[in-house]
């Protein structure tokens, strides 16, 4: 296995760092590498197993999974294609995953008796790819079956692009296909079977019940699918399939023998429609032998040097890739004080991250007509949108069963964890997400591009208003990133909960960190798109201190206020601020236009900070001394406009109501009440962090076994209403605290502290619980949940979340 392991490294080396004769790395050789690692991949996060290439927009080829049991006649009611929680999966997931090698996922699917690994792998220079289908029964005294449906489409003009059935010479074991696409050139895909038996009643003559239904032969079925309505494979068979048995039982007087009932549910081509690019492959296995079933689906570009020939190759393919991945997660994360339980949790938390990592393309919805109602602040529905586009995405996901689709929001929390183990893919990622950015500088805060990912989401939420921001956390992740680079001129990489001790090995993943020249070329072609965002979102968001003028003016603060630095959330209604991301966290009532929002006003300073960076990086000392001073007049807000002496915390504030001649704080203890303190936005040394660290390590307030509280256990509206954001603990903020504890106290994580602080014991607590709160439940369910009970630490919301709460892979891998 290492004489493998060695075999990809020296391959990768002559792609990334030059070839024999030393071609030093460069802009070209990185390009290259980043293409080829990443062209291929399970890309479609809503399937169980979907497959797409990355960046081919015209001919791409899409391909997909589908399972149930035939041999039952409500089978089909248990049909799974799309990921989805009332599936009732015990399991579902990668436990090893990299998008540029490819990994392991495993489904156990009880109602269908059915354990099914997916194993999927590329050729070392990413142009050829195999996936392993690998099944067993959970229990072989069931007498099931286990039908496994591949579909494979390839889209574009048919005068162009083809997928044609090659001659399979009598072999039934072994399917070949022709393909070309304008893009991807031409290739073939090869399926053969390597274990196990198709179902067959031997006491039966026959096991045909009509021409073409006979589940002891792989079935074949060829049309033509218009390429927007692919995503319906499953609606389509099922379709084809009713006609089908409808037509076979009409014709069938008698009973059909039980036998044949997986014969009944094999696919046909009823129709008899003419050959087309899109095809259906279904092998009905027989799910009683213990050993089960495994057959392999191998795509050779024509013209690839590494062509994938036989399936010794591919398990030889699995076992190096599987190796990779576990050799570059030990790189990465470190567990040398804790269980292997823990470590095995880390690697599949990470690997699911990974594995929604999604490319869509598509159009999508946006209402520039409607105007939002700043007078009764009641919702608005968007009813007059528009199809726009069409635009590419490449992001992670937060959900692959409720969420698959790109959030603003949670992206920049999805590539703080990405960063700490492929930061190069970080970058490409946050890339793609900054060429969606407008000419005015808007992007939506859910990007839902065609149909495929519009299915998923609930026609409230489908369409999106320019009007309407979100917190910038990829401006959050971005700044990390360029100040991880930074710091690079002068010292060895140091990872954010601990050293790095990386090998020589391992610099493929990080050579924007590592490159300066690479990093510069990269800054300069986005700088112009961040700065129309970065103007669109002050200026959009900005709030007017006119309402103000006179209170702060008797207050004797005025001269102290910078004028053009407050903000609020544009879109909030009387009962939720979605622009903020969290949704009902309490604010000011009744809302009115005057508000100011602290977090508004701290995610400015956040996207202040990275353009700041970038102007340095990019030697504009203009710009970069522009940035400062904007900059610092947010920090000064912060303390002059929103601290709350008496509640001893940051506060939203307003003039109106009742105390309409004086300035109000709204003071709700929670996660609004920090984010100036998480964000890193407080002068370090100043003595209102002692009052923040107070406040969270209250158990009166926000402190719990389970991590940090999301409002305050003493607040009128804790666990109140919704109850989503008053009161569970959420991963992404008690992350950004734990890093804030780490930043501005620095002795919270020496192994030999001068003396023990109030910040210190906040900070080995709060990272304790978060590691057991997360874990325990994993290790009783099996999945990452969206939030956690502050009562009893039991996950709640989505399962299977496995975006933000992945940020527990980050702090467990860091003694």
């Amino acid at each position: 296995m290492l004489v493998k392991f060695l075999l990809h490294i020296t391959l990768w080396l002559n792609i990334v760092i030059g070839s024999s004769s030393g071609e030093p790395f460069n802009d070209a050789s990185f390009e290259k590498y980043t293409k080829q690692s990443l062209l291929w991949a399970p890309y479609r996060s809503n399937c169980y197993f979907g497959l797409r290439p990355r960046n081919v927009d015209a001919t791409p080829l899409i391909a997909g999974i589908m399972w149930f049991d035939n041999s039952r006649t409500d089978g089909i009611t248990k049909f799974r294609h799309f990921v989805d929680q009332g599936d009732r999966m015990t399991k579902y997931g990668w436990e090893m995953y990299d998008p540029r090698l490819g990994g392991k996922e495993v489904i156990i699917d009880d109602e269908n008796n059915l354990n099914l690994t997916i194993y999927f792998t590329k050729s070392h220079d990413g142009d050829n790819w195999a996936f392993r289908v690998h099944g067993e029964p959970l229990d072989f005294t069931r007498s099931t079956t286990a039908s496994i449906i591949l579909y494979l489409n390839q889209n574009g003009d048919p005068k162009e692009s083809r997928l044609m059935k090659a001659s399979s010479e009598g072999d039934s074991d072994f399917l070949q296909f022709d393909g070309l696409s304008k893009e991807l050139g031409e290739y073939q895909i090869s399926i053969w079977d390597n274990l196990g038996e198709l179902f067959n009643d031997r006491d039966l003559r026959n096991m045909e019940v009509a021409p073409g239904c006979d589940a002891s032969k792989t079935a074949h079925v060829s049309l033509t699918v218009p390429d927007g309505s692919v995503w319906k494979a499953k609606d389509i068979f099922q379709t084809l399939m009713a006609d089908s048995v409808k037509a076979i039982l009409e014709e069938k007087k008698a009973d059909v023998h039980t036998s044949l009932i997986p014969s009944i549910f094999t696919i046909r081509n009823y129709y008899q429609f003419p050959a087309g690019n899109f095809h259906y492959v279904q092998k009905t296995f027989d799910n009683s032998d213990p050993k089960g079933f495994e057959f392999d689906v191998v795509y050779n570009k024509l013209e690839s040097q590494e062509r994938i020939n036989t399936p010794q190759q591919v398990s030889s393919l699995i076992a190096s890739t599987l190796d990779e991945v576990t050799a570059r997660f030990n790189r990465h994360f470190h567990f040398k004080s804790q269980n292997n339980g823990h470590r095995q949790f880390a690697i599949e938390t990470l690997s699911n991250l990974l594995g929604g990592i999604g490319y869509f393309h598509g159009n999508q919805l946006v209402d520039r007509t409607t105007e939002l109602d700043e007078d009764t602040f009641k919702e608005v529905q968007l009813t007059h949108p528009v199809e726009e586009g069409p635009y590419s995405l490449f992001t992670s996901v937060p959900s692959r069963a409720a969420f698959p689709r790109g959030f603003y929001w949670d992206e920049g929390f999805h590539l703080l964890q990405i960063m700490d183990y492929d930061f190069d893919l970080a970058v490409e990622i946050c890339s793609s997400w900054f060429e969606l950015i407008e000419d005015s500088g808007w992007v939506a805060r859910e990007v839902i591009l065609g149909n495929e990912a519009r299915s998923k989401v609930p026609d409230r939420f489908a369409v999106q208003n320019p009007n309407i921001a979100n917190p910038p956390t990829l401006l959050l992740a971005f700044s990390e990133m360029l100040g991880r680079a930074i710091e690079q001129e002068n010292q060895d990489s140091l990872n954010r909960f601990g050293e790095n001790t990386e090998d020589s090995l391992t610099p493929q993943t990080n050579q924007l960190e590592l490159n300066s020249d690479l990093l510069i070329n990269y800054a300069k072609k986005i700088y112009p798109k961040l700065l129309k965002h970065y103007n669109w979102f002050r200026e959009s968001q900005r709030s007017s201190l006119d309402d103000y003028l006179d209170v702060l003016e008797e207050e004797g603060i005025l001269n102290e206020i910078h004028l053009n630095e407050t903000y609020r959330w544009r879109g909030r209604t009387v009962t939720h601020c979605l622009p903020s991301g969290m949704d009902d966290y309490p604010r000011v009532q009744p809302p009115d236009e005057s508000e100011l929002d602290v977090d508004a006003l701290a995610w400015v300073g956040v996207m202040t900070r990275s353009m700041r960076q970038i102007a340095h990086i990019l030697g504009l000392e203009e710009d970069e001394a522009f940035y400062q001073k904007i900059e610092s007049n947010i920090v000064e807000n912060l303390d002059t406009l929103h601290w709350s002496e008496d509640a001893g915390c940051y506060c939203d504030i307003t003039v109106g109501g009742e105390w309409d001649d004086e300035r109000t704080f709204a003071c709700h203890h929670g996660y609004i009440s920090l984010l100036p303190f998480a964000l890193k936005l407080m002068p370090q040394g100043s003595p209102k962090l002692d009052r923040l660290i107070s406040l969270m390590s209250d158990p009166k307030e926000m402190f719990s076994d389970y991590g940090l509280t999301s409002l305050s256990k003493s607040d009128l509206f804790f666990g109140k209403g919704e109850n989503y954001w008053r009161g569970p603990i959420w991963m992404n903020i008690n992350y950004l605290v734990l890093d804030a504890l780490k930043y501005y106290y620095p002795d919270v994580v020496a192994t030999s502290p001068k003396k023990s602080t109030e910040a210190r014991s906040l900070y080995q607590a709060l990272k304790k619980n978060l590691i057991n709160t997360v874990f325990d439940n994993w290790e009783k369910s099996g999945y990452c949940y969206e939030q956690y009970s502050p009562e009893n630490g039991k996950g709640q919301g989505i399962e299977h979340f496995t975006g933000w709460t992945a940020l527990v892979v980050n702090i467990m891998g860091r003694d």
